[in-house]
């Protein structure tokens, strides 16, 4: 069954018992390895319910085995495949009464922890507290990231949420609280299921012997995505017998912001110092240039295992294309334009995927998407109207356009500091009854607190100030933005990270001057991808929009990246060398997910018009090697020229000139 590998999945796959560290660089077969290593085993003799298969989703494990099972037998669905936290669930079921939680235990999804940390909160913020306070959502968000990056909670809130360093030490009681309402009530979440199982691993010999003559031989699938506390129970598993293989690509993990470690990856032969490390690099999905340049891209890394990708394949290939443009919005209209050239000379939608390193970075595209009529998907961040500070701006616009818009007041309202659920209904009723004209009924705060008062004032004066008929819809926005600032700070503790999503916004503002046209152009062409346009009913073939963080593991024949510039690869906010080697191979992830061709985009201004100059990782890259190609856009034909020249009258009666415009 070894006769379809090549020789270093052969060595992998013949690897005698020991520690195995299996370096699988993109596209080299990774899963295959694996698999064929699993029925190996089996068929050599080793009893398949001692073979542990440690996976990050439950299908990849369910895939491998039935993959196995085709190879050899149904013998193989007896291992014991399965994620970390399933696995983690089971063993402490069977070892509970050495913890102190009874073997009935609740594990809790993410609602419900959200749920136990607001009851811990409501324990030590009340009413009399005048300091602001995280929400229960943002706190259950702080102690999993502390937990799973294994970092103290004044550091991550110094990096993170540096308003509530000043509360550290309440935050810290909340979270004692909280872990104390878990194991009062015998529940676990997620990070406890790790946590738990790492501490009884570490501190009780006898359960962990047991454990190593349960489990003969403990595999691991892409183990670059492991973060601390998930290497060290799987090296744990193996502290007797060592018979542990990890498979990965170090230059692929790209998950540090949930605890991924890459030194999981490098340290694992200071681990197990008898181990022995394979490298796969023989790459079955991309033409040779897309390799060259993925491999000039990581020669430049300095923590990784140094490898060069090759392809089996000898067919002629185009080198990727860097592609210089003045701004985004020209860079979505060259993309969503190249989409359709590729496509009209048969190129399939689905072959085609566009890449960026946030959500937000597709709004655009997706305005010209929409336009065209291309259809597309949108997986990884969140719908652009799905978000509700999105949603907030939207609602200052249509009061601004339509006063007696109810909800839309209701919902500017509420945001407003001071002003609720009651008082937003008896400010409405108000302002409907003076036709909207608050400030000629000098009764208009009566019975109102003062702080409501002026809460409704300073929004109000915002209101007063614009108007759809002198101003244009840029201007309109950008006071409004001006006003909302305060309201985001208020009402999000993320306030930083939905600032860049109103960019957007900005930006389509420039293509419609008109508030009303704005208004109806975002709503009859929404910028999402949940609903895909079809113009073909039998064809549901789509593009696939995606963050490259969701793109992991794919591939397409063709492949745009956005906006590799500076302030987006690298991101701004990087200050570590660690953090830039984790955007480098973040890029390199995009790299290797196209098959065929690959194009990279390189705005020269960004959406407040500064300069952005092309992404380090491609400028750092040697200049005496080919290593990509420079593509001009091409500019746009003026449509009104054309038409002109199409209606050029052969006559000087009117009704035949439009006979022969339409006719001929």
């Amino acid at each position: 069954m070894e006769e379809e590998l090549n020789e270093a999945q052969k060595q992998v796959v013949l690897a005698p018992r020991g520690p195995v560290l299996v370096i699988a660089g993109a596209g080299t077969g990774k899963t295959k390895t694996l698999v064929h290593k699993l029925a190996h085993l089996v068929k050599n003799g080793t009893n398949p319910e001692s073979i542990l298969l440690l996976t990050f989703t439950r299908r990849a494990a369910k895939e491998m085995l039935g993959r196995a099972s085709r190879i050899l037998d149904n013998r193989m669905m007896s291992v014991r495949g399965g994620t970390f936290h399933s696995f983690c669930h089971l063993f402490l079921r069977k070892y509970a009464n050495a913890i102190p939680i009874d073997s009935n235990f609740t594990i809790l999804d993410e609602e419900d922890t959200i749920g136990f940390v607001g009851m811990a909160r409501d324990q030590v913020v009340t009413n009399a507290t005048k300091v602001r306070f995280p929400k229960k959502e943002t706190l259950a968000e702080i102690y999993s990231a502390c937990f799973n990056l294994q970092v103290s909670l004044e550091k991550y809130l110094q990096k993170e949420f540096p308003m509530f360093i000043g509360i550290t030490k309440e935050i810290q009681e909340i979270k004692t609280k909280f872990t104390d309402l878990k194991l009062k009530h015998n529940s676990l979440d997620f990070d406890d299921l790790l946590d738990f199982t790492r501490k009884l691993l570490m501190t009780d010999e006898s359960i962990r012997d047991r454990m190593s003559s349960i489990y003969e031989y403990i595999l691991v699938d892409e183990y670059q995505d492991t973060n601390r506390i998930q290497a060290h129970i799987a090296c744990l598993l193996a502290s007797k017998h060592q018979n542990i293989l990890v498979v990965g690509d170090d230059a692929q993990c790209i998950y540090g912001f949930r605890g991924a470690n890459v030194h999981n990856m490098l340290d694992f032969p200071k681990i197990f110092p008898s181990s022995t490390s394979i490298q796969l690099t023989e790459n079955y999905r991309s033409v040779q240039p897309i390799l060259n340049f993925a491999n000039a891209v990581l020669e430049n890394s300095t923590e990784n295992y140094k490898k060069y990708l090759i392809s089996p394949y000898k067919k002629k290939a185009q080198l990727p294309y860097l592609l210089q443009v003045e701004s985004l919005e020209e860079e979505a209209d060259w993309i969503s334009n190249q989409i359709l050239e590729l496509y009209e000379e048969g190129i399939a939608f689905s072959e085609m995927a566009v890449l960026f390193r946030a959500g937000y970075s597709s709004h655009l595209l997706e305005v010209h998407l929409n336009a065209k009529k291309i259809p597309y998907k949108k997986y990884g961040g969140r719908k652009f109207f799905d978000l509700a500070h999105v949603k907030d701006i939207l609602a200052y616009l249509k009061v601004i356009e339509n006063h007696k818009d109810i909800l839309s007041w209701n919902r500017i309202l509420l945001l407003e500091n001071q002003i609720g659920k009651k008082y937003s209904q008896v400010l409405y009723k108000k302002l409907e009854s003076n036709f909207f004209h608050w400030r000629e009924d000098s009764n208009f705060f009566l019975g109102l607190p003062e702080a409501t008062k002026d809460s409704f004032t300073k929004l109000m004066e915002c209101l007063d100030s614009l108007s759809p008929i002198s101003q244009s819809t840029n201007q309109i926005l950008e006071k409004v933005l001006s006003h909302y600032s305060s309201v985001l700070e208020l009402n999000y503790d993320d306030a930083d990270k939905r600032k860049q999503d109103l960019e957007a916004l900005i930006l389509l503002s420039k293509q419609e001057s008109n508030l009303s046209d704005y208004l109806s152009n975002l709503i009859l062409n929404p910028v999402d991808g949940k609903e895909i346009v079809n113009y073909n009913d039998e064809n549901d073939e789509f593009i696939t929009l995606s963050t490259i963080h969701s793109a992991k593991g794919l591939e397409w024949r063709y492949v745009f990246t956005m906006q590799v510039v500076e302030g987006n690869l690298p991101h701004s906010r990087i200050r570590t060398t660690e953090e830039l080697e984790e955007e480098r191979r973040l890029f390199y992830v995009a790299i290797t997910r196209a098959k065929d061709v690959l194009y990279l985009t390189n705005p020269s201004f960004n959406d407040k018009n500064r300069f952005t100059p092309v992404s380090r990782f491609v400028s750092d890259l040697p200049k005496d090697k080919e290593l990509f190609q420079i593509l001009e856009a091409k500019k746009q034909e003026n449509s009104k020229e054309n038409l002109n020249n199409k209606a050029n009258p052969s006559s000087n009666d009117p009704f035949q000139n439009i006979q022969n415009y339409f006719l001929n």
